[in-house]
């Protein structure tokens, strides 16, 4: 064999063995196991949802500034000001 086919036998035949000692080994049975990961894939998905929700807030919180700072800076027509109104409305949905 070459280096690659004797690298990628290597791999399988780690991953089988692994497998196999990862079974034999586990702290707890199957059922178990498979209650623990959904569980602690229900709390990751919880936690990205608040973090998602909070830079979310962050992000229209900032928005929200950044329009009313242009509102004073930016000269006081109505293209402009309606340009503002809808960006503003954007946001809100």
């Amino acid at each position: 064999m070459n280096g690659k086919g004797d690298f990628l036998a290597g791999v399988f035949v780690g991953t089988v063995i692994g497998a196999v000692a990862g079974v034999l080994f586990a702290p707890y049975s199957g059922k178990e196991t498979r209650s623990r990961v959904a569980e602690k894939g229900r709390e990751v998905k919880e936690e990205a949802v608040d973090i998602a929700k909070e830079k979310k807030e962050a992000v229209l919180s900032s928005s929200k500034e950044l329009i009313q700072n242009l509102r004073e800076k930016l000269p006081q027509t109505k293209d402009v000001q309606d340009a503002l109104n809808d960006a503003e409305q954007n946001l809100s949905r």
